[in-house]
C-alpha cells in the first residue's frame, strides 16, 4: 500500500514516516511549503535520504495566508485569542495532503500527531485521544472531518513522546540535536511576535485597566496582548489578578479576582460534528489546548451555533478558541467560541 506522510522537519512527522515504512507501506513524503528555515530545509534533505524515500515540496504559501495567517491578524483586531493551528489543520494541511494522496494513488494520508482513529463505526472513523496525555493533540484536529479521517493513520497515538524520541535517537542518532519542539505560532519568527502583530493587525493605542468594580489600576499597551484568564505580565499592585475581559468599545481591559474568571454558559459557533449532536448530552469540554476536561451538558444546537453549560463552571474561557467536547476518549464535537456567560459556584478554582 501506498502512503503519503506529511513531513514538517521535525522528529515526530519523521518518526511517524519510519513507522509506516516498518509497517510495509511504500512512503512519499510531502512537505507543506509555507514557512520553513534554511535549516529545516537541509534537515528535511538528510530526513529524505536516511529514510530512503522522496519528498516533494509543495507550496502552499497563499492558501495559507488566505486561511490562515490572515484571519489570524483580523481576530487579534476583534478582541479574540486565535488558534492557528486548529484552522491550519483543517483548511490548509489535511485538505492539501489528501490531495496529493489522491493525484498519486496513495491509499493513506499519515502524520505525526498524537491521536488515535477508530475505524469500522456505523458513524464513520472516530477521533480519539492519545495515549500520551501530555502530548495529546485530538483538540487541534477536532475540525477535520470524517471523511477526511477515514483516509489518515495517526502512527504516533499510540506511543508517548519519550519512546518517540528514544526511536529517534537510535534511528537517526544526531539528527534532531538541538531541534527544539515547534511552536503554535510558526509563522511568526523567534521573538517578533509582538512586532509582526503591531504591523499586521495594528495599530494598538494604550487605554486603562480597570477592575470589575470600575476602579482604575494602571494602563494596557494594547488589548492584543491580552487573554482571558491571563495573570502573568499584568504589573499591577494589590494582587494576583487575572484578565477577565477585554472591552473592545472602550478600549480597556478589565481584571478580576481568580472567582471571577468563572462562567458557566458557553457559547460556539462554527461547529463541527462527529457525532449527530444531541441536546442535553452529558459530556467533558475542554476550552483550551492541554487543559483538563470540565463536565458539561450539550444545551442549545443547530447548524450554526451550539452552546454548553458547564455544571461546576469553567475558567480561562476565551473568545477566538475553540471548545472541544468529549465523550470519554472520543471528540464528539466542537466550535469556536464566540462569548461565556457568567456564573458558577462561589470560589470555583481553575487547577491547570
Amino acid at each position: 500500500m501506498k502512503a503519503v506522510v506529511g513531513i514538517s522537519g521535525g522528529m515526530d512527522s519523521t518518526a511517524a514516516a519510519a513507522i509506516m515504512l516498518d509497517r510495509g507501506f511504500e512512503v512519499i513524503g510531502v512537505h507543506l511549503r509555507f514557512f520553513c528555515s534554511g535549516e529545516a530545509e537541509k534537515r528535511i534533505e538528510r530526513i529524505a535520504s536516511e529514510l530512503g524515500i522522496s519528498i516533494l515540496s509543495l507550496d502552499v504559501e497563499s492558501l495559507f495566508n488566505c486561511k490562515v495567517r490572515r484571519p489570524f491578524f483580523d481576530d487579534l483586531r476583534k478582541g479574540f485569542t486565535p488558534n492557528p493551528c486548529v484552522i491550519c489543520n483543517e483548511q490548509v494541511k489535511f485538505v492539501s495532503l489528501v490531495s496529493v494522496a489522491r493525484d498519486l494513488g496513495a491509499e493513506l494520508v499519515a502524520t505525526g500527531h498524537y491521536a488515535r482513529i477508530s475505524s469500522g463505526l456505523d458513524e464513520g472513523a472516530a477521533l480519539l485521544r492519545g495515549v500520551d496525555p501530555e502530548k495529546d493533540q485530538s483538540y487541534m484536529l477536532y475540525r477535520i472531518p470524517v471523511t477526511i479521517l477515514e483516509k489518515t493513520c495517526f502512527p504516533l497515538g499510540g506511543i508517548t513522546k519519550r519512546e518517540v524520541r528514544a526511536f529517534c535517537e537510535e534511528r537517526f542518532p544526531g539528527l534532531f540535536e538541538g531541534v527544539g519542539e515547534s511552536k503554535d505560532i510558526c509563522f511568526i519568527p523567534g521573538r517578533k511576535l509582538e512586532e509582526t502583530v503591531e504591523l499586521n493587525a495594528g495599530p494598538f493605542i494604550p487605554g486603562r485597566i480597570v477592575t470589575t468594580s470600575g476602579e482604575e489600576l494602571g494602563y494596557h499597551r494594547g488589548l492584543y496582548r491580552y487573554t482571558i484568564g491571563q495573570r502573568k505580565g499584568l504589573s499591577l499592585s494589590g494582587g494576583p489578578w487575572f484578565v477577565v475581559e477585554k472591552r473592545m468599545s472602550l478600549n480597556e481591559l478589565v481584571v478580576g479576582r481568580q472567582g471571577d474568571l468563572v462562567v458557566e454558559e458557553v457559547f460556539c459557533s462554527d461547529p463541527v460534528w462527529h457525532v449527530e449532536p444531541v441536546a442535553g448530552e452529558r459530556l467533558n469540554g475542554c476550552q483550551r489546548y492541554r487543559c483538563r476536561p470540565y463536565p458539561c451538558i450539550l444545551e442549545q444546537v443547530d447548524d450554526r451555533s451550539f452552546s454548553c453549560r458547564f455544571t461546576e463552571g469553567v475558567s480561562g474561557v476565551a473568545p477566538g478558541q475553540s471548545l472541544v467536547l468529549y465523550y470519554n476518549d472520543r471528540v464528539y464535537g466542537g466550535g469556536i467560541i464566540e462569548r461565556a456567560e457568567k456564573g458558577g459556584p462561589p470560589g470555583h478554582e481553575d487547577h491547570r
